[in-house]
């Protein structure tokens, strides 16, 4: 057996050899490449992983300059996708990892594909919508799937979750994570909005502001979920499956799941009876998606 570099000691001093060698042989998709998933690829390529697909469609823009971790000033605007910065990254840290960057949205034959190789997943998103449809893919092909979400509810309160569902025994679904009305929202067409808004006198879309977002506290989030893969892939301790961070008070809680969830045991493991790929038959959303992207 082949020794380890020495750029891993203080690693194996926490978890060991056996530990390092399981991370060594992980190979994990990260969808979303922003302001959290930029701070995840450095824990993880710091971790050692083996190979990292990161998956994202969207270009660099200058107020993402904050918290992009890996971002240099000279980067040009327009003409930087996000998955080439966070693929340099990679390499910069250790040039021998894997790296994949994949260009593309969640919703696309690409994107399913690096869930599906994958032996962890992880999803940095700003909406409900993506998360139930990589909760569900996740769910089908039994992936283990580490969702991050930071939020600034109101002035003043900010902070974020972490939510690992990784062995069927709790999800976004059953865990209370997920805004069903977002999630509807999402996945409805055009039309139906229309219709919604005829019969309840709602917008057909709702304006929201683009939030706060701050590099900090992405960084909480994102060190949070690098620390339950890492527990969960080396062996250390089972992850928590639910992790709320509250960083203006500061505080941390964890959630239990509901039982009898549809995602963890009617459906994980059972692709064929799951059909996640209905959702690349619902040409709206990779049009909405590339609206938002150009």
């Amino acid at each position: 057996m082949s020794k380890l570099p020495a750029r891993y000691d203080r690693n194996i001093r926490l978890f060991g050899e056996e530990g390092q060698r399981k991370l060594r042989g992980t190979n994990v998709t990260i969808i979303g490449v922003g302001g959290l998933g930029s701070p995840l690829v450095q824990h993880l390529a710091l971790l050692g992983v083996g190979s990292m697909t990161p998956v994202d469609d969207e270009e660099l823009d200058e107020t993402n300059r904050n918290r992009f971790i890996g971002a240099r000033h000279d980067d040009p605007v327009p003409d930087s996708p996000k998955v080439e910065i966070a693929a340099r990254l990679v390499r910069e840290i250790n040039p021998d990892i894997g790296v994949n960057p994949i260009r593309a949205g969640l919703v696309s034959e690409q994107a399913f594909a690096a869930v599906k190789q994958a032996d962890w997943v992880f999803g940095c998103f700003d909406e409900d919508g993506p998360r139930a449809i990589l909760n569900e893919l996740c769910a089908a092909y039994a992936k283990p799937y580490i969702d991050l979400a930071s939020d600034v509810p109101e002035p003043g309160v900010y902070g974020g979750r972490v939510c690992v569902a990784w062995n069927g025994g709790g999800c976004l679904h059953c865990l209370d994570a997920l805004d069903p009305r977002d999630v509807e929202a999402y996945l409805s067409t055009d039309a139906e909005k229309a219709g919604r808004a005829a019969i309840y006198g709602v917008p057909v879309e709702a304006l929201r502001e683009t939030g706060p977002s701050v590099s900090p506290i992405n960084g909480v989030v994102a060190a949070l979920a690098a620390t339950e893969f890492m527990a969960a892939v080396t062996g250390m301790r089972e992850p928590q499956l639910l992790i709320n961070y509250y960083g203006h008070v500061p505080r941390l809680t964890t959630s239990k799941p509901k039982p009898d969830c549809y995602y963890c045991t009617g459906i994980r493991g059972k692709p064929e009876d799951a059909d996640a790929e209905r959702f690349l038959r619902m040409p709206h959303l990779r049009e909405r998606r590339r609206q938002k992207s150009g």
